[in-house]
């Protein structure tokens, strides 16, 4: 075997090699190129999940009408006090409009700022005197202190209604500088007769009265579009009164004609005594120009409507 292995390996060492032996391996069959690799079916899904979704998020916004901003008067039921002898009206936070009164002598009294009579229906505000020192109903006139208790004039069931309040905290004199406004109290039950002379002491001599001024940013311009909004608490909406001759009434804000445009229901107004008694003998009266008027909206229609001197500001 050793014999014979040496002559095996001597032929190897004689053995001469192809010269192009390397162009040969170099140029020999290929095997063509594998396929790119698909790509995993994982992947594929989350693609298309991925899609999918743009495509959703933008058929909702090209399709879905733009959001309304919710316009309220909501203030804070924590409010500042002003100086002795100073009144200042603010917003509650549910939007109420009150009188902050802070007395010559350093108490302090939370005056609702609605008079307890509602003609036809209507809430009226009651604007602040600072010569008298008495609140003046808006529209009849009635005359209340400023503790809320009714003076003269009217008509007037009662005196204005007060706020329970706890002191938050108080100034260097010892006087409250800031309270928290709780639930409302029963107003002095002493009022006018159900009719009243109809001539009245001077609603603010030798003053401006103080009243309420609402930022123009959130006074509705629609009455139907702040009822579709549905606001919780009051709102601050501008519109034309419309009263129909069977009662109906809406607040437009157009009115041309019989056309009452992006109309919102009203209720609780007397709509047939309103048109009998005022509306029909006295023609071009506050109830009938554009306002700026307070509300709450419940059940898909406006309640509580409130004329009066409110002043926007921008």
């Amino acid at each position: 075997m050793t014999e014979r292995w040496q002559r095996e390996v001597a032929k190897l060492h004689r053995a001469e090699l192809p010269g192009d032996l390397w162009e040969r391996i170099t140029e020999g069959p290929r095997l063509q190129p594998p396929p790119p690799r698909s790509p995993s079916r994982l992947i594929v899904a989350a693609t298309a999940l991925v899609l999918f979704v743009a495509a959703a998020a933008l058929l909702w916004i090209v399709f879905t009408p733009f959001r309304t901003t919710v316009k309220t008067l909501a203030g804070s039921d924590v409010l500042s006090v002003p100086a002795r002898g100073e009144t200042s009206p603010v917003f509650l936070g549910d939007g109420r409009p009150v009188f902050v009164v802070h007395h010559e002598d350093g108490t302090v009294s939370v005056v609702d700022a609605f008079s307890p009579h509602r003609a036809w229906g209507f809430e009226e505000p009651v604007e602040w005197c600072p010569t008298t020192r008495q609140f003046v109903e808006w529209a009849h006139e009635a005359h209340f202190n400023e503790y809320g208790t009714w003076v003269s004039a009217g008509p007037a069931p009662s005196g204005l209604a007060t706020f329970a309040f706890q002191v938050v905290e108080r100034d260097a004199a010892g006087d409250p500088a800031s309270i928290r406004v709780g639930a409302m109290q029963a107003p002095d039950p002493g009022g006018s007769a159900p009719i009243t002379d109809p001539s009245r002491p001077p609603f603010c001599p030798g003053a401006e009265p103080v009243t309420f001024t609402v930022d123009a940013s959130t006074v509705w311009e629609s009455p139907a579009e702040a009822v579709a909004a549905q606001p919780q608490g009051w709102i601050a909406v501008r519109g034309t009164l419309s009263v129909a001759s069977d009662g109906f009434v809406q607040l437009c804000s157009a009115l041309e004609g019989e056309r009452c445009q992006d109309a919102a229901v009203v209720r609780g107004i007397d709509g047939v005594g309103l048109m009998v008694n005022v509306l029909q003998k006295y023609p071009g009266t506050g109830y009938e120009k554009p306002h700026v008027w307070l509300a709450q909206v419940r059940g898909g229609v406006l309640d509580d409507l409130a004329i009066g001197d409110i002043r926007t500001s921008d």
